[in-house]
């Protein structure tokens, strides 16, 4: 039998594009996918929050680093770390500042211990602060990112669960009414494809923003640790000369 000509092809087509409508299509699902639609649609509504709030954050902290570097590192080859303090406070923002700042107040308060002990090692300790700050903010920038993997990953049999549901109904519908009206199936068949098709709609967004966030991490983690080196360099350099 020609597909195109088989009495399904021609019930989905005789339907009309009113019939099968996100809405009418919402109407005419049982009430467990109607659960199924909404969980799916609530899940697309937090996908694109974390996204709005994650790229508006990144992008704030990047124009703010910009500005911070130069003027922190400026201020810290001239030797005047309260300037530098007053950089970091300005741009807080920044997820680059937060770190620094903290290694800045370590080193100034290791120079005072190095005042009474003149062996004392000022800068192992600034180094374990940095890497402290640095996995805080990592903490900071995985903000919504395991929502987002949770939602890549159970979309798609959320909506497959939906698909199921559908089917087991278009079983129910064949016994009931029999296979002779097609039409009294469409519904159900339009139900049943519809929640696999949004369970990917859902899916494929969350882990397409997963990887792109995770790549602008990657890259905050990268400018905290040059940043970071610059300014151990300079503090070694202030230590060999005093």
């Amino acid at each position: 039998m020609n597909l195109l000509a088989s009495p399904l092809m021609l019930a989905l087509a005789e339907g009309g594009h009113d019939s099968f409508s996100p809405i009418e299509l919402f109407k005419g699902a049982s009430i467990a996918n109607k659960g199924i639609i909404i969980i799916l649609i609530v899940l697309f509504c937090y996908t694109v929050y974390v996204a709005v709030e994650r790229f508006v954050t990144y992008a704030q902290s990047t124009a703010a680093s910009d500005k911070f570097l130069k003027l922190f590192m400026d201020t810290l080859r001239r030797g005047d770390f309260e300037a530098s303090k007053r950089a970091a406070t300005t741009h807080n923002k920044s997820h680059v500042a937060l770190v620094l700042k903290h290694g800045l107040d370590i080193f100034q308060y290791e120079k005072q211990l190095k005042a009474t002990s003149p062996n004392h090692d000022a800068i192992q300790p600034v180094e374990r602060a940095i890497e402290r700050g640095k996995a805080e903010v990592a903490e900071l920038l995985k903000k919504g990112m395991s929502g987002l993997g949770t939602i890549g990953a159970l979309a798609p049999f959320i909506g497959l669960l939906g698909t199921v549901i559908g089917i087991i109904k278009v079983f129910s519908d064949l016994k009931t009414k029999g296979a002779g009206d097609i039409n009294a199936l469409a519904g159900s068949i339009g139900e049943a494809l519809a929640t696999t098709a949004l369970g990917l709609f859902v899916a494929i967004p969350a882990v397409w923003i997963y990887n792109l966030l995770t790549n602008k991490q990657d890259v905050v983690i990268t400018n905290i640790d040059n940043a970071a080196s610059q300014m151990i360099d300079e503090f070694i350099r202030r230590e060999s000369q005093s």
